[in-house]
């Protein structure tokens, strides 16, 4: 079992967004880039995606303008960019 199982058609999948591209050796063994977040959000058919554990390297618009590419390579559905105390309905 793997975290597309356990996201499978999720209301809202929250996923850490804490590097845009591995800049540093050893990141993509600790954390999903963009790309891979993309490709769990679509085989899992989550509804709505959510990148939380905003960091330096991923916050502003250039790096949400790439992060926001390289998940839309694999998931066409709707995306956002949590900030600290955001809250999220169901609804």
């Amino acid at each position: 079992m793997g975290l597309p199982c356990l996201a499978k058609d999720a209301d809202i999948f929250i996923a850490h967004n804490a590097t845009s591209r591995s800049s540093h050796p050893g990141d993509i063994a600790m954390l999903m880039p963009p790309s891979v977040i993309g490709q769990i959000a679509a085989e899992a058919h989550v509804k709505r995606l959510v990148l939380s554990h905003r960091m330096a390297e991923t916050l502003g618009k250039q790096h949400e303008a790439q992060t926001r590419a390289d998940i839309r390579q694999r998931y066409a559905g709707p995306l956002e960019f949590a900030n600290d105390l955001d809250c999220y309905s169901l609804k």
